[in-house]
Order: C-alpha cells, then sequence, then structure tokens
C-alpha cells in the first residue's frame, strides 16, 4: 500500500485532499496531517472585526470534509525528512512516497521589538477577535494600520481592514473624531496586480481620507509611547494600532532540506514539485517567480493555494498511476470589501504570460455578493 501525506488542512491541504480522494481510491492511502483538526476561511476575518459574523461561522471541522478516501490525523509536524520520506509528528513518525506541504504561512509578532501584545491583526481567528473587541472600544483618536514586514498573505486585507474601519466610524458618526493612517513596506499598494490596480487603490485612499505611507518598514514600537518607528526614516503615533505581523514558516519547514534562502520552500512555479521529486509544496509556505516584471515572487494567497493543490494533487496522481503532468496557469482573483455593501475584484493572470491581463473591477454590490457566495460556496462544497 503506497502512501501520500498531506501537511496541513488549510485550503491547500484541503483541496488536495478532495482531488487525491477522488484519483486514488484503492491502492493508496492518502493521511491529512493537521494540528488543530479544523479548516478557517480566512477572507471571512474582516467580517469577523466587524461583527458581520460570528467565529464558529468562519471554520469548520476538517473530520467533515467531503474526502472518504482520506485519512485525517490531528498531528502537529515536528519535522521532515525528505531523504528518509518521513515526517515526525507530535504523536510519531509517519512514512510516505509522497509528500504534500500545505502548512502555510506562520504569524511572527515577537519578531518585532514591542508589536507583541500591541499591535491587532485580522490574521487569525484569535487576532480578529481581539481586533473586533478593541474597535467597538475604540471612541477616537489616532488609527495607524499597516503592513509590517514583506512578504505577506492576503495584499488586499490590510487595505480591506482601512475601507470597513473607515465606513464603520463614519456609520458610528465619529469619523471626524479618527484620524487613520497607512503605513506599508510596498513600494505602492497591490504591486503584484501592477501599476494601474495600485493608483485605482491609492485613489480609492484618498477618496476615504487614508493618507498612506510607502516604502516604509517597521522597525520597532515603543508601546509607552504609542509611537511606531520605521527602518529607513520616519515614525507615526498611534491610539490604535493595526498591523499585519511578520510571517515565516513553521519550525518544521525552516529546519528541513526544502528551503534554500529564507523560510520559504522554492517549488517549480507550473507543476508546484520541489526540490525532491517526491515532494511538492502549494500555498504560502512556497517561494515562486514570476516574470510579470510586477514583483519577484508571487504573493501568498489561498486563491492561488486553491489552484495549485488542484495541480499538484493531479500530478501525485499521475506519478502514482500514471497519465500527463498538469501545469498551473499564475491565474487568480481576490475580492476586496470597501463598506457600504460594495466591493471590489481584482482577477487575471500573475504570470504576466498572455491574456488575461490582471484588471480591478469598479467596487460595486455585485463584487460584494460576490465575495458573499464565494464564502458561502467554498464551505458548502468542501464539508458536509
Amino acid at each position: 500500500m503506497r502512501r501520500v501525506v498531506i501537511l496541513g488542512g488549510g485550503v491547500g491541504g484541503a483541496v488536495a485532499a478532495m482531488e487525491l480522494s477522488r484519483r486514488l481510491k484503492t491502492d493508496t492511502e492518502v493521511v491529512l496531517l493537521d494540528k488543530e483538526g479544523r479548516h478557517y476561511f480566512p477572507p471571512s476575518y474582516p467580517w469577523l472585526v466587524m461583527g458581520w459574523r460570528r467565529p464558529e461561522q468562519v471554520w469548520r471541522p476538517l473530520s467533515r470534509l467531503k474526502a472518504p478516501h482520506v485519512s485525517l490525523r490531528q498531528e502537529e509536524a515536528i519535522s521532515i525528512d525528505p531523504d528518509e520520506r518521513r515526517v515526525t509528528t507530535d504523536a510519531g513518525e509517519v512514512s510516505y512516497d509522497h509528500l504534500l506541504i500545505s502548512l502555510g504561512a506562520q504569524l511572527d509578532p515577537s519578531a518585532i521589538e514591542g508589536f507583541a501584545g500591541v499591535a491587532h491583526n485580522p490574521y487569525d481567528l484569535e487576532g480578529a477577535m481581539g481586533l473586533a473587541r478593541a474597535v467597538r472600544a475604540f471612541r477616537g483618536g489616532k488609527v495607524a494600520i499597516g503592513v509590517s514586514r514583506l512578504p505577506f498573505k492576503c495584499p488586499a486585507a490590510p487595505y480591506e481592514i482601512a475601507f470597513l474601519l473607515d465606513y464603520y466610524f463614519r456609520e458610528k458618526g465619529i469619523r471626524d473624531q479618527v484620524e487613520m493612517e497607512f503605513f506599508t513596506p510596498e513600494p505602492a499598494p497591490l504591486p503584484a496586480a501592477g501599476p494601474a490596480i495600485g493608483d485605482r487603490a491609492m485613489a480609492l485612499m484618498e477618496e476615504r481620507e487614508i493618507p498612506i505611507r510607502v516604502k516604509r518598514e517597521m522597525d520597532h514600537v515603543d508601546p509607552e509611547a504609542g509611537v511606531v518607528h520605521f527602518k529607513a526614516e520616519g515614525q507615526m503615533a498611534y491610539d490604535l494600532l493595526i498591523a499585519v505581523p511578520p510571517h515565516t514558516t513553521c519550525e518544521a519547514v525552516r529546519r528541513s532540506k526544502l528551503t534554500k534562502e529564507g523560510p520559504w520552500i522554492p517549488v517549480d512555479r507550473h507543476t508546484m514539485r520541489s526540490s525532491y521529486d517526491d515532494i511538492y509544496a502549494v500555498g504560502d509556505v512556497t517561494s515562486i517567480p514570476t516574470p510579470s516584471g510586477h514583483v519577484p515572487l508571487l504573493p501568498k494567497a489561498g486563491v492561488f493555494a486553491h489552484g495549485q493543490a488542484k495541480v499538484a494533487a493531479r500530478n501525485i496522481a499521475a506519478d502514482l498511476a500514471g497519465g500527463p503532468e498538469v501545469r498551473w496557469d499564475g491565474y487568480g482573483l481576490c475580492f476586496m470589501e470597501i463598506g457600504y455593501g460594495k466591493g471590489g475584484m481584482v482577477r487575471g493572470n500573475f504570470y504576466g504570460e498572455g491574456p488575461p491581463s490582471i484588471r480591478m473591477r469598479k467596487p460595486s454590490r455585485i463584487w460584494h455578493w460576490g465575495k458573499v457566495l464565494t464564502e458561502r460556496r467554498w464551505l458548502r462544497k468542501l464539508f458536509r
């Protein structure tokens, strides 16, 4: 009996498990390892911050995943030995014939002095709930919001939070008592989508009276003074600090032979195969170069993990059962809520390899409902 092991039950891991369940049913065991046994839907976290979702609405138990030929084990990966084809977990050792890694990016607030315990973020369930409480208690003052360091996942999320908070404060009638300012190490908003879309995002920020400082990488936070200090120059005062924490990978990935420079796993950008022929990686854990010219590496986003996982799973099935290799095309889309029941949508080929080009649709109610329907369909499609 051959065995395929999937590490991580997020977007990539769940999609890969379903795909392999359909394609490998008889002589191959598929094992999904996840430390929590839960699948979260992070695109809904901004709605959780706004009070439009409850915590139990944005996650599902992986035991309800529609992958009947997959064994779920709630275990945490401790180390990966690609030479011995073995994963060590907190419950023992698991051997494999093929390995698919979808362990995502790990938030690392301790990487910045003064950040932990002060800065709020909507990048995990606990952080989103904490930010929701902080927003409800806020009565006025300076809101500093932005991105601490690169790379970070869900590129539109911090901008989405800024727009939604502006909407929230206006609805509460206190926007004139709130000063908002955005900061980011990026040269412009959403650089992977190209300068035209960055300009449109900047215009939206200006309309909402949210000035933005670009090329500002966070150095440290002074909680007593209520000030963010940047590496190159300058600082920003705050009464409420909302910031994307630095990202890294889990220790099992960082200590493995799969990483090269930095904590991420380089993979072939079309097949998702790592430097080992029997190991694939998808989603935020990867480092994927792009030829688009806008950014050197593909942004980290769930929509990319979705497409990559399907390709990786099909290529694993082809390795084991025969069949042609398939390739991922770099296509993706994302929604960006702006409040007032409206949202924008960006989509296109992020590899820059031909049509369709990356475009941003004008914010409207259509794209807000597009995100709502995406959430509903995703959870219904994947889970019983």
